[in-house]
């Protein structure tokens, strides 16, 4: 907002200013950029005429020139005081005290106009920003709205009025009145970055970075546009890009702890953790809080750091004592520390209201949700939640329900689980995810992945007996004679779910560092006296089967695979599976079946720190990558661990 020279300026049609007046003299040393000479001539005037209202707004808009705002302050309140009726120059006074901080001042200013002026636009406008910075949104709104009513074609109005409207998540409102905008003013930068921001809102990726490269086109070094198209071609994943949008933001401010985290994720993502972690110690040096430790815990656990990760943590907590993020981010650590003791209970903030990325909802049942309650008699509604794996790693926590005391266990699942979990001892029926049979009538309820928790397990107690799932009868029989015959029978997997469900693109670029292309197998698929079956799901995946020469293709039986029922059928007939860190790893362990998982460089936490094994799984033998993204080196160890262990080496699958 800028005071408004209205009163002052001439038309070029107007006569030449009269030097003998001392008013047109000052007025034009001030049209010729002399604000300082102009200022003195004023002040002389009004020195002799203290109530020359005309003179102290000239002389108070020359001090906003020279940067003097608290003294032209001083001018409007005796402009004021000398024409109370003057709505422009309470909506002056209003400006500046505005950008001097005094908002309530500031408002006072703005409310004088309005009620002087009614039809003032620009008191509307001026009133409405100020509400909107001080986020009384809705009152902002009606000032907006009002201002608009008066002049419909303002595109700074309609501009302002969209900015406030992807700040309440109204995008495709904020759309609508940025485009109205920039079809009045296509030349405004400001207009193609509001609406930049309102189609990120609206996920339209590629829309948005259109609209904040024509931000950039106009004004080239807007660090913000860079800022927002750096963020959507991020979500679009062109991380080239948005690393290089990011860098080019921050050459503009060097100091902006926010860029610096921002580059430090793309980094992380593809692979340059050392550099990453460089960027988030840069943005704790420039900005240490909540936000920029947790940053950088972030990093030092991708790096396994877990000591100083969880420091890290700690320290943000001071900062933010109710952080849902930062207690999730906590908990994994500790999880994958072994220090379950501290990790389950921070572990329940993955459903809490305030964390972004929420992928666990907490649902409306009339009846509450288990603590660890006395569970003698009673009924409990076992809810699955995030992806398959997980339900098919905690599962078996089922049957020690039943020996709490559970009169009637039901666990409502995907329907992919369903004939799996049913043969988990003590679970009286599996019910769909949603619907009237998930919502009978039951004591607690209680989330699959708070199990651990609520029966206190550490890491000496992890219940580890296997298999605790079973191949249903009609299963085994269907498929005994689909196993292709061989003398040593192993089954893979080199990619996982993209999880497109998820909230965010996190669990998306996960799936993409834990997965292979199937050509990354040829090494293993050439081992000798092993017959190789693909366990692959999903049709981009599958069909990377295609790309190895016909002699090297493990044998592919999924495309009558219905649910992890006939999965597992396939699997008991194998004597090793090989699989990344996807659901078959949890299967083939809960099955009892001897698993190699490769295991991303940032593994997740359930395979716990610095080992090859699993307390989880007795069966199962870990095979983590050295370096981030090198699948070769893994590759390379697993094929001759395959090798010894087909020549009775004593390498044990």
């Amino acid at each position: 907002m800028n005071a408004s020279t209205e009163d002052t300026t001439r038309s070029a049609h107007d006569p030449a200013p009269d030097a003998a007046d001392p008013y047109e003299a000052a007025f034009a040393l001030f049209s010729g950029g002399r604000s300082a000479q102009a200022l003195a001539q004023l002040d002389s005037l009004i020195l002799a005429q203290p109530s020359n209202v005309q003179a102290l707004n000239l002389a108070a808009i020359c001090l906003v020139t020279l940067n003097r705002k608290p003294e032209a302050a001083a001018y409007w309140r005796r402009a004021v005081e000398a024409d109370p009726q003057d709505a422009q120059a309470h909506n002056n006074l209003g400006n500046v005290q505005y950008e001097l901080g005094d908002l309530c001042e500031a408002q006072a200013s703005f409310n004088r106009a309005i009620a002087i002026d009614p039809q003032s636009a620009d008191g509307h406008r001026n009133l409405g920003w100020l509400l909107h910075m001080r986020e009384r949104y809705d009152e902002a709104e009606a000032c907006y709205r009002r201002a608009l009513a008066l002049r419909d074609d303002d595109a700074v109005i309609l501009n302002d009025l969209a900015c406030l409207l992807n700040k309440l998540d109204r995008h495709a409102q904020a759309e609508t009145c940025a485009r109205r905008a920039s079809h009045i003013d296509p030349a405004s930068a400001d207009i193609q970055h509001t609406l930049g921001c309102a189609l990120f809102g609206l996920g339209r990726w590629v829309e948005a970075q259109a609209a904040f490269q024509q931000t950039l086109v106009l004004r080239p070094g807007d660090a913000n546009a860079h800022r927002g198209l750096g963020a959507a071609c991020f979500e679009s994943g062109d991380l080239a890009q948005s690393e290089d949008a990011y860098r080019r933001a921050l050459a503009i401010h060097p100091d902006d702890a926010d860029l610096c985290s921002s580059l430090g994720f793309i980094l992380v993502e593809t692979g340059r953790h050392e550099e990453a972690e460089a960027f988030y110690r840069r943005a704790v040096v420039l900005h240490e809080n909540h936000a920029t430790l947790n940053d950088l815990g972030f990093v030092l656990y991708e790096l396994r750091r877990m000591h100083e990760a969880q420091s890290c943590y700690r320290r943000a907590l001071e900062w933010a004592p109710g952080s849902a993020q930062i207690s999730m981010n906590l908990a994994l650590c500790l999880l994958a520390m072994g220090r379950f003791e501290e990790g389950w209970p921070l572990w329940e903030a993955r459903y809490d209201p305030g964390l972004k990325s929420r992928n666990t909802v907490v649902p409306d049942l009339p009846f509450p949700q288990w603590q660890g309650e006395p569970l003698d008699g009673k009924s409990l509604l076992v809810l699955h939640e995030q992806g398959h794996g997980d339900s098919l790693q905690f599962a078996r926590y089922l049957p020690m329900l039943r020996e709490r005391g559970v009169a009637h266990l039901s666990v409502a699942c995907p329907p992919a689980l369903k004939r799996l979990l049913e043969t988990v001892e003590g679970v009286d029926a599996c019910v769909p995810l949603a619907g009237d049979h998930a919502m009978r009538k039951h004591d607690y309820w209680c989330f699959m992945m708070s199990l651990p928790g609520r029966f206190g397990t550490t890491l000496r107690t992890i219940p580890a007996a296997v298999p605790y799932v079973r191949v249903p009868a009609p299963c085994a029989d269907a498929w005994h004679a689909r196993v292709p015959a061989g003398a040593f029978k192993v089954g893979l997997v080199w990619a996982g779910d993209p999880r497109l469900w998820q909230t965010g693109t996190r669990a998306t670029t996960v799936d993409r560092r834990r997965s292979l292309d199937a050509t990354a197998l040829l090494p293993l698929l050439q081992t000798e006296g092993v017959t190789f079956v693909s366990l692959q799901k999903g049709e981009t995946t599958r069909g990377q089967i295609e790309k190895l020469a016909p002699q090297w293709r493990p044998h592919d039986v999924m495309d009558d695979v219905q649910d992890f029922a006939d999965t597992a059928a396939i699997v008991d007939r194998l004597d090793l599976v090989i699989t990344v860190d996807t659901s078959v790893a949890h299967l083939a362990g809960a099955l009892g079946k001897p698993v190699w998982i490769l295991s991303r460089f940032d593994g997740c936490w359930r395979w716990l720190d610095d080992r090859d094994d699993t307390p989880w799984y007795p069966d199962a033998r870990l095979f983590r990558q050295v370096r981030p993204g090198d699948w070769n080196e893994v590759i390379a160890r697993v094929t001759r661990a395959l090798q010894a262990c087909v020549a009775g080496k004593g390498d044990k699958a």
